[in-house]
């Protein structure tokens, strides 16, 4: 299995069992059982963190996790905690944290509930979803101009394909991979993801718990999801004005045909869009070239691999948090091996609270180092909530917001020119709107999709929408919330989700993804107001704010133990709801500029109802 899904999966029993406390018809009887708990869990908890850290160099968390033979003794043990947590009562309860840990072991069982099903069926399911942006199984296109010179090896989505989306301008070439791909996989996405489905909703009946309160975990699914659609209204208009200068910048390019100048964006082009935000033949080129963007990769030539994962923790460091103990150095942190080089390579990230394992890329460029950035907040969270019973070690996923935040100001000009990486280049007004414009492209372009993914999820789970007819649902949310259509008229049993849509499944990364965003502007700015930055939001850099550090290990020690809105307060105050007000001061200069040149033009704002057919 990928280690994710079991990475998934254990962190999720991890966090759910204590140390100290729990759940009984009374309270002493609660304790006794959550210490009992406790020790039986840990002693396989321990055997794992063991097997990582003796690990050999050449083998990734893929081989380790694939040759653990404790997987299914694990579930049947935390299977059997769920079950004996389930007959404990919380009516005559008084001590809330008692009242949590309850609450908390009895769902510990996830989906290892299921029992074999859950082996032979599930996990295969999880596994084939993500193969499917892998198999090289799609036959190239063969309509371009260089037919003669072209490899017509299958290909794959990733990488292959997105290199294509991320290079071509040939709206027929996109539109091919588009639906070819979706067709081609139509049968075996339905199947498996269905079977997901499934899966979900069996193991919250079996645990006795809504299945909405299952899936989103660690928030309550209700308010939640309130806060999200809060977060939409709010954007709406900023989104609205550059859905309208894109979308006048793709009919110029392809055509009435093609794009309907007053409609929504066919999803083909709008993937371009997205994934040339930072390429020369992005459609925002004849406005802000490439060649004008500050050459990022320069900066950092000079560093060793390793050397970023230091500069990173200088920054950490300048906030005040204790300097990561040579412990993680020496048998934590490890290069990854030679087969994981390349453009795409990342970070291999293990978190088993209180331990974090990390493998870095050997490649050295900007995006790896900002990525170290975000990385290592994963590890300062784990070491400032290591003390709480780990029944609390879930942190609501607050570490990507974190880590986000702590990008946004590293890769700021001010912070550039303050650490000396850019001291011989000159951010002009021009340069930095160009930076603001291919940030806004990736930000504001993708936080719709994570809405609608998450809501069709949600409202699968809970019956709002039939399977048979949630590709028609799809698409109907797509429209409202993205101004985005199908290239061509879809079957309704088709299932046209993008195959990001199955990444990472069983950690709900696409919720995640939302509230990573979201929060970590509202975070920046949290921090900015706290280090007294006056101008423009996007040029704000916090390095060396002891205060800043301070907030923010408040926030990270608690982990969960207190509810979402009071952790968040600690760094947000008051206003700790989710809001897209952050990211609208943000992008203000570019929301400016947008509103500026389509009165110009007279684009429509907004978009008409889309004339493809979902049937």
């Amino acid at each position: 299995m990928r280690w994710q899904t079991f990475c998934f999966v254990l962190i999720s029993f991890v966090a759910s069992i204590g140390f100290g406390h729990a759940a009984a018809t009374n309270q002493p009887d609660a304790k006794k059982f959550i210490d009992d708990a406790s020790s039986r869990y840990y002693k396989l908890y321990n055997q794992i963190a063991e097997e990582t850290y003796t690990s050999s160099d050449d083998e990734d968390f893929d081989t380790i996790f694939s040759k653990l033979a404790t997987v299914k003794r694990i579930a049947a043990e935390l299977v059997k905690i769920s079950e004996e947590a389930s007959d404990y009562s919380t009516a005559n309860i008084n001590d809330n944290e008692v009242k949590t840990a309850l609450q908390n072991l009895r769902r510990v069982g996830e989906l290892f509930v299921l029992g074999e099903d859950y082996f032979s069926s599930v996990l295969i399911n999880f596994a084939a979803l993500k193969e499917l942006s892998t198999d090289k199984d799609i036959e190239p296109y063969q309509g371009g101009a260089n037919m003669p010179d072209q490899d017509y090896s299958p290909l794959a989505y990733y990488p292959d394909i997105q290199k294509i989306f991320q290079q071509s301008n040939d709206s027929d070439e996109l539109k091919y991979y588009w639906e070819t791909w979706r067709e081609k996989n139509l049968v075996w996405s339905s199947v498996n993801f269905y079977t997901i489905v499934e899966a979900f909703q069996k193991a919250a009946k079996i645990l006795d718990i809504p299945v909405l309160e299952f899936w989103f975990r660690c928030y309550n699914n209700k308010e939640f999801l309130q806060e999200m659609e809060k977060v939409m209204e709010e954007i709406k208009p900023a989104y609205k004005q550059l859905h309208a200068f894109i979308r006048k910048e793709l009919h110029k390019k392809y055509g009435g045909d093609v794009v309907n100048p007053r409609g929504p964006i066919p999803d083909h082009l709008f993937q371009q869009v997205r994934e040339q935000a930072w390429y020369a033949n992005s459609v925002i080129e004849p406005y802000f070239p490439k060649q004008n963007l500050p050459p990022y990769d320069t900066f950092v030539q000079h560093f060793e691999p390793k050397t970023m994962i230091d500069e990173a923790e200088n920054f950490y460091k300048s906030l005040g948090f204790t300097e990561l103990p040579s412990k993680f150095y020496q048998e934590q942190l490890k290069e990854q091996d030679e087969s994981a080089e390349g453009a795409n390579c990342r970070a291999d990230i293990f978190d088993l609270t209180p331990h974090v394992y990390m493998k870095y890329c050997k490649k050295v460029e900007f995006r790896k180092f900002m990525q170290n950035h975000g990385y290592l907040c994963r590890v300062h969270y784990a070491k400032e909530k290591h003390n709480l019973p780990s029944y609390f070690f879930n942190s609501y996923d607050l570490e990507y917001p974190v880590g986000e935040a702590v990008i946004l100001s590293a890769s700021s000009p001010k912070h550039l020119q303050a650490i000396g990486l850019s001291k011989d280049f000159q951010f002009s007004e021009p340069i930095l709107m160009n930076r603001l414009f291919r940030m806004g492209i990736h930000t504001l372009l993708n936080i719709p999709l994570y809405f609608v993914h998450t809501k069709v999820m949600s409202d699968l789970l809970n019956g709002t929408v039939e399977i048979e007819s949630i590709n028609k649902h799809y698409w109907e949310l797509m429209e409202t919330y993205a101004g985005v259509e199908p290239p061509s008229d879809r079957p309704e049993n088709a299932i046209d989700f993008p195959y990001s849509f199955y990444l990472d499944m069983e950690q709900n990364y696409q919720t995640k993804k939302f509230v990573s965003e979201v929060l970590g502007y509202q975070f920046y700015r949290a921090f900015c107001q706290k280090n007294h930055h006056s101008g423009s939001l996007h040029n704000c850099d916090f390095y060396g704010n002891r205060a800043v550090g301070d907030d923010l290990k408040s926030m990270m020690s608690l982990g969960s133990s207190k509810p979402w809105h009071e952790t968040l307060a600690k760094v947000l105050g008051n206003n700790f709801s989710l809001s897209g007000d952050a990211l609208l001061d943000y992008y203000a200069p570019l929301l400016d500029w947008l509103k500026t040149k389509n009165r110009e033009s007279k684009v429509k704002i907004g978009w008409n109802p889309s004339q493809k057919k979902v049937v």
